[in-house]
């Protein structure tokens, strides 16, 4: 079953509060895709963890919530 995005939102802010999270369609945009534009899929939500616990915290929810998890570097895709 897909996950509900308002019911991720709202425990990502709950168990993180101080977490940066994208949520907008215009703040998505740039995360389409990364150097290599040829494919592009707009991300459910993008989230910028500052601190090792978050990154925790986070990859926790993911996994028991089955949202799969995508780290990005800089974006430039020409690794």
């Amino acid at each position: 079953p897909a996950v509900d995005k308002q019911q991720l939102l709202d425990e990502l802010r709950r168990q993180l509060p101080d977490l940066d999270v994208l949520h907008r369609t215009e703040e998505l945009r740039p995360y389409e895709c990364d150097g290599l534009s040829a494919y592009r899929t707009t991300p459910m939500l993008v989230v910028l963890p500052r601190h090792l616990e978050e990154v925790q915290t986070l990859l926790r929810l993911c996994h028991a919530h089955r949202v799969p998890v995508v780290a990005r570097g800089a974006g430039t895709g020409l690794s």
